[in-house]
């Protein structure tokens, strides 16, 4: 069906096997996407509800919850790589590993110039980012009971801003030299180059 596939357990006996226990990481819309009429299956009995004469069958729950190893290693605060995979109004949905998704809320991307409709200015939907491309972000919400993660485009690009910056801080004179003391250095420099 297309919500599911009924399962013969043994004759007279079957189970249904929801689409949403087919697969963690594969997006399945049908169940013939993964299986055929005829084909042998193993699967975990999830639920027995005897009033009812029905059993809840699961195919994913055989196989570790990658959602639940992601937790277990993602930490607030981390800077993740991942490919964005839709737009929405909202946001951008984001892949950081085979099913694993995050959001990136709109108010969370890189600023993106406002578009002028009549007299209403309105900011694009997604920013800058482009679906199919990899980005950093920084992890700002971590939902294990929901499987919701939050990212940020914006975080992590004015953390590498306020880098670049001290960077450059770095290499500017200290602000005790004097103009002597710079000049002198720009004209070594300029004497050993023709050297």
């Amino acid at each position: 069906t297309d919500f599911g596939a009924f399962i013969e357990i043994e004759p007279g006996v079957e189970g249904l096997l929801h689409v949403s226990d087919l697969s963690w990481n594969k997006r399945i819309k049908r169940p013939e996407q993964l299986l055929a009429r005829g084909q042998e299956v193993e699967a975990k009995v999830l639920k027995v509800d005897v009033l009812n004469r029905r059993l809840s069958l699961g195919m994913k729950q055989l196989q570790p919850d990658i959602w639940e190893h992601y937790f277990a290693r993602a930490r607030l605060g981390d800077v993740v790589r991942g490919r964005v995979l839709r737009l929405t109004r909202f946001g951008a949905f984001v892949e950081l590993e085979d099913g694993v998704e995050g959001l990136c809320h709109i108010s969370e991307l890189e600023e993106a110039p406002a578009k002028i409709r009549g007299d209403r200015r309105q900011q694009e939907p997604a920013g800058k980012v482009e679906v199919g491309k990899e980005y950093e972000f920084k992890i700002i919400k971590l939902n294990p009971a929901q499987r919701r993660i939050g990212l940020s485009l914006k975080a992590m690009l004015s953390e590498m801003e306020r880098h670049s910056l001290e960077q450059y801080r770095a290499s500017r004179p200290s602000p005790t030299t004097t103009i002597g003391e710079i000049v002198s250095q720009k004209v070594g420099t300029k004497k050993r180059t023709r050297a």
